[in-house]
């Protein structure tokens, strides 16, 4: 058998084995896995489900991002560091200006390394004042109307297809700042940049019960 066919099959019972599983309930999420990068809640349309019931076609209402307060550093960092502080991030971020447009605005490869290593030290020093200023270490349970540990909670809105921005014309929250409806769906999209489609399905029933269904995906050569 090809040794590298042989790598992909493994590697694919591997990341079959991983899957993350969660429990939702009207109070919020539990993983057994740390949450690292965050997630969007959206409330979701339906107008297609699979033959086991989960959404597969529909559209999207109200959306909102939790994760890790150092992801909002930008936002709630002015009434967080101290003067000196301020200006090394303000010196670092126009030096990493500087080399990204020496550098044509793309970094690493051929023709587009000039000044690299300056680019880096100065990404360091910024990540070093805002982990000082917001240390995170990932929870796996998040409360959605309670707060939560290193967390927070912004509105979101599509400005261009596909991507959602924050709304920080609409503030940052310690809690869920929407209330969950019954009997409407809502997605949990934990999906990634590394090719992984890691999402849930839930709805809250008349009774309380939660109904769910999970859909977690590896894309390969994507």
């Amino acid at each position: 058998m090809n040794i590298k066919f042989l790598y992909f099959i493994t590697f694919l019972v591997l990341c079959g084995c991983n899957d993350p599983s969660y429990e939702i309930t009207q109070d919020g999420i539990k993983r057994d896995k740390p949450i690292q990068d965050g997630f969007d809640l959206i409330e979701i349309f339906v107008t297609v489900f699979n033959k086991e019931g989960r959404p597969i076609e529909y559209t999207d209402g109200e959306s909102v991002f939790c994760g890790p307060t150092k992801r909002f550093s930008g936002y709630l960092g002015k009434n967080v560091y101290g003067l000196n502080e301020k200006g090394l991030i303000v010196k670092n971020r126009k030096r990493m200006d500087t080399i990204m447009t020496l550098n044509g605005n793309s970094l690493g490869g051929e023709g587009h390394d000039k000044r690299i290593m300056e680019y880096i030290d100065s990404q360091n020093i910024i990540d070093s004042i805002v982990n000082k200023n917001f240390p995170f270490k990932a929870q796996r349970n998040i409360r959605f109307f309670e707060k939560s540990k290193n967390y927070k909670w912004v509105f979101t809105k599509e400005e261009l297809e596909g991507l959602r921005f924050y709304d920080y014309s609409r503030s940052v929250f310690d809690k869920l700042p929407m209330d969950l409806k019954k009997n409407q769906w809502y997605l949990l999209n934990f999906s990634n940049a590394s090719n992984i489609i890691d999402k849930v399905f839930f709805k809250i029933k008349e009774s309380g019960e939660i109904e769910q269904y999970d859909y977690y995906k590896v894309i390969m050569g994507v």
